[in-house]
């Protein structure tokens, strides 16, 4: 009796259905490799470029947004690091103020000097009564060839022949003193104040042999012989030079 051959085991319809997706999906892998292969060469021209490297630390510095020397970040580049010069600008002119002149031909504006004893003559002028008071002008006279200032209030003491001091010396009154400026045989005056006999009390100094005063800014002296003025009711007074 004839021996059957054994039947082949039947196919199992799940395995090959997994196998079919399995092969589908290593096919679709590849060709998107290809792709992407053929598409980095034809836009680089080498096939280095499909490498997929990373760029350079400096690269990808150079590319970010917002760093220094940057456009569109808005900050300046540094000089050194681009090597190019950088021009100073020119500071611009403060408002309500013309801009500085520097040219070689701009010369700067001259200053009077401060006059000094040397150069001044003074004199004391007539009393002038009223109202109870008494003013004295003081004169002071450039006698110098070029212009030269005072500038505040002189200081003034009534002295006797030996030298000594009468009373006290003159006490500033008067507002905010200015610089006078004084041409050459020019004069200008301070005023000396003091009171009527009777108008404070009856009492007053000892008529003076000599007046010394300093001229505003000096520390050298001037003397003139006097005998005006007399001061009484312990006022005496000195306003500023102009």
């Amino acid at each position: 009796m004839p021996t059957s051959s054994p039947r082949p085991a039947a196919a199992d319809p799940k395995r090959s259905r997994r196998r079919g997706t399995l092969l589908v999906a290593a096919t679709v892998t590849l060709l998107a490799a290809a792709a992407a292969g053929c598409g980095d060469e034809n836009a680089s021209g080498s096939p280095a470029a499909s490498t997929g490297a990373l760029p350079s630390s400096s690269s990808a510095a150079a590319a970010a947004p917002g760093t220094p020397g940057d456009p569109a970040s808005g900050t300046a580049g540094d000089p050194a690091a681009t090597g190019s010069p950088v021009d100073p600008q020119p500071a611009a002119p403060t408002a309500g103020r013309p801009p500085a002149d520097t040219s070689k031909d701009a010369k700067p504006q001259a200053r009077s000097a401060r006059c000094t004893v040397t150069g001044l003559k003074m004199t004391l002028g007539r009393g002038d009564p009223g109202a109870g008071s008494i003013y004295f002008p003081l004169n002071f006279t450039n006698t110098t060839s070029h212009p030269c200032t005072l500038d505040g209030f002189p200081g003034v003491s009534l002295l006797r022949g030996d030298g000594s001091v009468i009373g006290r010396p003159a006490v500033r009154r008067g507002g905010r003193p200015a610089a006078v400026r004084i041409a050459p045989g020019r004069t200008v005056e301070a005023d000396l104040h003091t009171l009527n006999q009777g108008v404070k009390g009856n009492s007053c100094w000892r008529k003076p042999t000599l007046i010394m005063v300093y001229p505003p800014g000096s520390t050298d002296s001037m003397t003139l012989a006097t005998s005006n003025p007399v001061v009484c009711g312990d006022t005496f007074d000195v306003g500023p030079v102009h």
